[in-house]
């Protein structure tokens, strides 16, 4: 095979697949559908950037505490139906939090609403149209009532109140397939990844900054994942001046470059040295010395905040020449939310959203520093909401919750039609309309919807939807107008 054959064979290959930090090898078979979008794409890159950052919220947050109704009457409802304002002392099991200790902000539209006091770093951004809500967002195969609930005379998405399950549900973006091995997010970039043809191809537009996820499982890519500290370096193989680790590395780079038989050795080779080429690349961009640093301080010894740090550094130097990428796909996770115990105790759920609060707000300010303020999207996602009543101690496990939004406000050229509670924010009163089981709130949005509408942002076809979400077209608006 000659030079420019391999060399072809090798960026293709490598395009379908790369290595999570650590060294682990992802090998994914790409489907044949997407080899053959994948030979025949155009290698122009796509104008502009945009990126999505989701933040899943694990465990299950009680997000009816996060954005708490403000006019009275309907703050009088959500008191009553959790048990009153918790006391210590006289109301220990009480989950409600006074109209008078809440933020209070106001939307477009002139209605009052309340942030958890903790999530006061957040009032300036909504004030600016900066921070939206999606309001009682859950997983759904299609349209629910409450009367259809409990007749069960509609399909209901699998396994509810289950972690495990409603989390796949979220990341897969659909509501009935449990064998489904990829996610919305890795879909996605399996369509975008030719807008970043142009530049470091090896890269995938999907990094994590957790791990290995579903959410970011593609057909025909994988994540790359790397710590807050950047990309893991090949220990012992990396230096130039070291003449031990010097031939280290070209024997490592030799036995790489070979062409081997079976084809899934070769497979592997390309993989190794397009992780190699991703490291090396990513360690000399990150580099403070060569401007691959931000200066805004993020809150210490937190690792939500070390995540979103090195976030926005990636944005930054993926703007720029050695990386050149035009869509991207990050994933952040905040762990502790399932709060069945102690759930209104000082260093419990209060803590969680001050730590997510003052994080995003950093975040945000980070990407105004990089010019990248009305190019990126952040989200956050979790299983599901809890109920509105207490379990003695808690909350236990529900369905439809609030989710937010961030990003450059459309009234200043970004991308969010913020300072919105978007969607149907519904009546928290323990046998509404909405509600079954103790307070557990049947969606009117579904995850699907919510999805969607990032995907055709970063400019996912209108065809592909329904196929990056399955079951969307059981909904009258596949796409929701909270992005321009």
């Amino acid at each position: 095979m000659d030079t420019h054959s391999r060399t072809s064979r090798r960026q293709f290959i490598a395009r379908l697949g790369t290595l999570l930090a650590g060294g682990a090898a992802v090998a994914t078979l790409p489907q044949l559908e997407l080899m053959g979008r994948a030979l025949a794409a155009s290698p122009a890159a796509t104008p502009g950037y945009r990126a999505v950052v989701c933040i899943f919220l694990l465990g299950g947050n009680d997000s009816f505490n996060m954005l708490v109704p403000h006019v009275r009457e309907e703050h009088d409802v959500y008191l009553a139906s959790r048990g009153g304002v918790y006391n210590a002392s006289t109301n220990s099991q009480g989950l409600g939090l006074a109209r008078d200790a809440l933020v209070q902000v106001t939307d477009t539209a002139g209605k009052s609403w309340g942030l958890h006091p903790s999530c006061a770093p957040l009032k300036p951004l909504f004030d600016r149209g900066e921070l939206g809500f999606m309001a009682n967002v859950g997983t759904l195969v299609q349209p629910v009532t409450k009367a259809e609930y409990i007749a069960r005379s509609r399909r209901l998405p699998q396994a509810l109140y289950s972690h495990n399950d409603q989390q796949r549900l979220w990341m897969r973006g659909e509501s009935e397939l449990a064998s489904s091995t990829t996610g919305w997010g890795g879909r996605c970039a399996d369509r975008l990844e030719i807008a970043n043809a142009a530049g470091l191809r090896t890269l995938p537009p999907t990094i994590s900054l957790a791990g290995n996820n579903l959410f970011q499982s593609g057909s025909a890519t994988a994540a790359y994942g790397m710590g807050t500290g950047g990309p893991v370096a090949l220990r012992r193989f990396t230096s130039t001046t070291n003449a031990a680790e010097r031939i280290r590395r070209e024997a490592l780079e030799a036995m790489l470059d070979r062409r081997y038989t079976p084809i899934m050795q070769d497979h592997y080779a390309v993989l190794g040295e397009g992780t190699m080429q991703i490291s090396d690349t990513l360690r000399a961009a990150l580099d403070p010395a060569a401007g691959g640093d931000v200066t805004t301080a993020f809150p210490a010894n937190d690792n939500l905040a070390s995540q979103l740090r090195m976030i926005a550094r990636m944005i930054k130097v993926s703007r720029g020449s050695a990386i050149n990428h035009s869509r991207q796909i990050y994933y952040a996770t905040l762990g502790g939310f399932d709060t069945h115990d102690n759930q209104m105790a000082e260093g419990s759920h209060a803590r969680l959203l001050s730590r997510l609060s003052e994080g995003l707000a950093a975040f945000r300010n980070a990407l105004s520093e990089v010019g990248a303020l009305n190019d990126v999207v952040t989200f956050t996602m979790s299983d599901f909401g809890r109920t509105l009543n207490s379990n003695g101690n808690g909350t236990d496990h529900a369905w439809g919750g609030v989710q937010l939004m961030m990003g450059g406000a459309s009234t200043a050229g970004g991308p969010l039609r913020g300072r919105r509670v978007h969607g149907a924010y519904p009546l928290l009163e323990l046998d509404g309309p909405q509600a079954v089981e103790r307070g557990r709130m049947i969606p009117t949005t579904s995850t699907n919807q919510f999805g969607a509408t990032f995907a055709r942002w970063l400019g996912v076809p209108d065809a592909d939807l329904p196929t990056v979400f399955p079951g969307l077209g059981n909904f009258s608006r596949p796409v929701l107008d909270f992005l321009g």
